[in-house]
């Protein structure tokens, strides 16, 4: 596959996009569920549930009877206590990822991180799993800005790198992702081989879907 674009910058989504986080997060939000009394799911079903950080994730995994504020706001505490417990255990990079973020950096791109997940988690996964990879910016889900899709963040980096949006790639996994780079102006790359696949990021408007981590390297 050959897809050369103009840009000077990379903003990569975290879980499932650089990282197969997959297992942490239901080991914690089934641990979470099993606490409280509830049914827990299947770890396949995560999929459906991550992409708009911790909260959100919170509400969704509870059974239909429980989404309530109530119910909620006692379950959010629980979950992140176990999110603490599990964090990092079951993670890898996805295979090859470590070397094509060598590649972009070796070519001149800068690369930085933004996820929805908390703040702290995602700076200890990037330090744990992603050591040797020079990143301009680390953001997880951070008090001075609102979540994905919400642009202000990925504006935020952007300019922190000083590049323009239009010359930035923005990497995701999900439908967030994406509309993150189009609602910053961003070149919205789609990265199937993670959580949702090439239907969601099609449909959410990606202007290009790759199908594994090796693809990336042709986009330099």
């Amino acid at each position: 596959m050959e897809t050369s674009l103009n840009f000077s910058a990379v903003i990569f989504d975290l879980d499932g996009t650089l990282l197969d986080t997959l297992s942490d997060i239901a080991a914690a939000g089934n641990s979470a569920l099993e606490r409280m009394g509830y049914p827990s799911h299947k770890v396949d079903a995560y999929r459906k549930f991550v992409g708009n950080g911790a909260r959100k994730l919170a509400w969704r995994v509870l059974p239909g009877e429980n989404r309530n504020q109530d119910d909620y706001e006692k379950f959010v505490p629980v979950l992140l206590e176990e999110f603490a417990k599990e964090l990092n255990k079951h993670v890898c990079p996805y295979g090859g990822i470590p070397e094509v973020l060598a590649s972009f950096t070796e070519a001149g791109k800068k690369i930085a991180i933004l996820s929805n997940k908390p703040h702290d988690y995602a700076v200890a996964a990037v330090k744990q799993y992603l050591p040797n990879i020079k990143f301009e910016a680390v953001y997880g889900g951070r008090k001075e800005f609102p979540l994905k899709p919400e642009p202000e963040a990925a504006l935020a980096i952007a300019e922190k790198m000083g590049v323009a949006p239009h010359q930035t790639l923005f990497v995701g996994d999900t439908d967030v992702d994406i509309k993150t780079g189009v609602n910053a102006g961003m070149i919205s790359v789609g990265a199937a081989w993670g959580f949702r696949g090439e239907s969601e990021l099609v449909h959410a408007g990606a202007n290009i879907v790759l199908d594994t981590p090796a693809d990336l390297v042709s986009l330099l």
